[in-house]
Protein backbone atom coordinates (compact mmCIF):
# COMPACT_ATOMS: atom_id res chain seq x y z
CA UNK A 1 0.00 0.00 0.00
CA UNK A 2 1.38 3.09 -1.03
CA UNK A 3 2.44 5.72 1.90
CA UNK A 4 -0.18 8.14 0.26
CA UNK A 5 -2.85 5.80 0.98
CA UNK A 6 -1.84 4.58 4.34
CA UNK A 7 -1.55 8.69 5.40
CA UNK A 8 -5.19 8.86 4.10
CA UNK A 9 -6.26 5.97 6.09
CA UNK A 10 -4.92 6.79 8.71
CA UNK A 11 -6.76 10.75 8.69
CA UNK A 12 -10.30 8.66 7.95
CA UNK A 13 -9.25 6.91 11.19
CA UNK A 14 -8.20 9.30 13.66
CA UNK A 15 -11.14 11.48 12.53
CA UNK A 16 -13.59 8.70 13.27
CA UNK A 17 -11.68 7.72 16.32
CA UNK A 18 -11.98 11.66 17.59
CA UNK A 19 -16.57 11.48 16.68
CA UNK A 20 -16.83 8.20 18.73
CA UNK A 21 -14.94 9.46 21.26
CA UNK A 22 -16.32 12.78 21.85
CA UNK A 23 -20.00 11.38 20.98
CA UNK A 24 -19.38 8.97 24.15
CA UNK A 25 -17.99 11.41 26.40
CA UNK A 26 -21.07 13.81 25.95
CA UNK A 27 -22.93 10.60 26.93
CA UNK A 28 -21.32 10.24 29.49
CA UNK A 29 -21.27 13.73 31.16
CA UNK A 30 -24.91 14.55 30.07
CA UNK A 31 -26.24 11.37 31.88
CA UNK A 32 -26.47 11.61 35.68
CA UNK A 33 -25.34 8.08 36.87
CA UNK A 34 -24.13 7.01 33.93
CA UNK A 35 -23.86 2.74 34.00
CA UNK A 36 -20.75 1.69 31.60
CA UNK A 37 -20.38 -2.08 30.81
CA UNK A 38 -17.14 -3.18 29.49
CA UNK A 39 -17.15 -6.68 27.65
CA UNK A 40 -13.50 -7.91 28.45
CA UNK A 41 -12.71 -11.52 26.95
CA UNK A 42 -16.16 -12.50 27.46
CA UNK A 43 -16.74 -10.89 31.39
CA UNK A 44 -18.58 -7.71 31.56
CA UNK A 45 -17.37 -5.64 34.04
CA UNK A 46 -19.11 -2.13 35.19
CA UNK A 47 -17.20 0.87 35.36
CA UNK A 48 -17.65 3.28 38.43
CA UNK A 49 -15.49 5.94 37.73
CA UNK A 50 -16.96 8.03 34.86
CA UNK A 51 -14.50 11.26 36.08
CA UNK A 52 -11.51 8.69 34.83
CA UNK A 53 -13.19 7.38 31.86
CA UNK A 54 -13.77 10.94 30.37
CA UNK A 55 -9.95 11.94 31.54
CA UNK A 56 -8.72 8.52 29.35
CA UNK A 57 -11.50 9.85 26.39
CA UNK A 58 -9.83 12.89 26.26
CA UNK A 59 -6.71 11.96 25.96
CA UNK A 60 -7.46 9.26 22.93
CA UNK A 61 -8.70 12.50 21.48
CA UNK A 62 -5.77 14.59 21.92
CA UNK A 63 -3.61 11.58 20.96
CA UNK A 64 -5.81 10.95 17.66
CA UNK A 65 -5.49 15.08 17.35
CA UNK A 66 -2.09 14.68 17.17
CA UNK A 67 -1.69 12.28 14.35
CA UNK A 68 -3.85 14.63 12.25
CA UNK A 69 -1.54 17.35 13.14
CA UNK A 70 1.59 15.03 11.78
CA UNK A 71 2.65 14.66 15.17
CA UNK A 72 4.06 11.44 16.44
CA UNK A 73 1.36 9.78 18.72
CA UNK A 74 0.41 6.40 20.29
CA UNK A 75 -2.81 6.22 17.80
CA UNK A 76 -0.50 6.66 14.79
CA UNK A 77 2.25 4.02 16.31
CA UNK A 78 -0.61 1.75 16.82
CA UNK A 79 -2.58 2.28 13.42
CA UNK A 80 0.83 1.01 11.69
CA UNK A 81 1.38 -1.48 14.02
CA UNK A 82 -2.07 -3.38 12.67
Amino acid sequence: MEKVNINKQLECDANYHIDKCVLFREQIIKEENPLIIANVNGFEIGLCDTNKIIELLNNEIKQAQLCLEGNPSKFKKFMFCT
